[in-house]
């Protein structure tokens, strides 16, 4: 069996992309200058004016473009050793290991970016990852550009797919937002861990499960 686990608000309890830029931020106080253009940002989004991949590259340029290799490392292994003992669910790790010890492929499938979902993955024992792609130059220095497709809604669920494969064996999948409803039904089994009201509603409409991971 195969499952995919959605990160941020599943595994975790809260989002990870913006406290892991606030980690840069810390560090460099003299990056809030660009607050006011992120939340520019933000209302165009909301008035869907830009798409959330814009979105996330402006607040990504904002705060970690420019950054060394070795300041990110800093700030992932931080980021790490707060969020795996603090902000993980605790069913949710049992799930995780459940199937780890059940055999199971588990893949983690998040629209937060590779640069710090790789040291999670790691940290949780997870080996495969689909992640929005974060560009790194030839310096070995982070960018603020999103490589091909944020890893969200659609976009998730085909970047899953081309990282599988054409394989049929029984599929998983657990998350607690609605954009990920095409991956939940395209595993087969889906799972609603903790469900915004909208997969809520969804899930019971189609007899889907529903857990609580608090």
């Amino acid at each position: 069996m195969i499952a995919v686990f959605d990160l941020d608000r599943t595994i975790t309890t809260h989002g990870t992309f913006t406290p892991w830029l606030m980690g840069f931020v810390r560090r460099q106080p003299w990056r809030l200058i660009a607050l006011p253009l992120v939340l520019i940002a933000a209302l165009a989004y909301l008035l869907k004016l830009i798409t959330r991949k814009r979105l996330k590259e402006v607040m990504l340029r904002c705060a970690v473009a420019g950054q060394r290799a070795e300041l990110v490392a800093e700030v992932n292994a931080e980021f790490v050793a707060a969020w795996i003992p603090r902000r993980c669910r605790p069913s949710a790790l049992a799930a995780i290991a459940t199937h780890k010890k059940n055999g199971d492929k588990v893949v983690l499938a998040t629209a937060s970016n590779d640069v710090h979902v790789l040291p999670i993955a790691k940290a949780l024992g997870i080996e495969a990852v689909v992640a929005t792609r974060t560009e790194i130059d030839e310096h070995g220095r982070l960018t603020g550009r999103i490589l091909g497709t944020n890893c969200y809604g659609a976009g998730k669920l085909e970047m899953v797919k081309a990282a599988l494969g054409p394989i049929s064996i029984p599929r998983v999948a657990y998350s607690d937002h609605h954009s990920d409803w095409q991956l939940l039904v395209w595993a087969g089994e889906g799972v609603a861990v903790n469900p915004n009201g909208k997969l809520r509603k969804l899930a019971a409409a189609h007899g889907m499960a529903i857990r609580d991971w608090n």
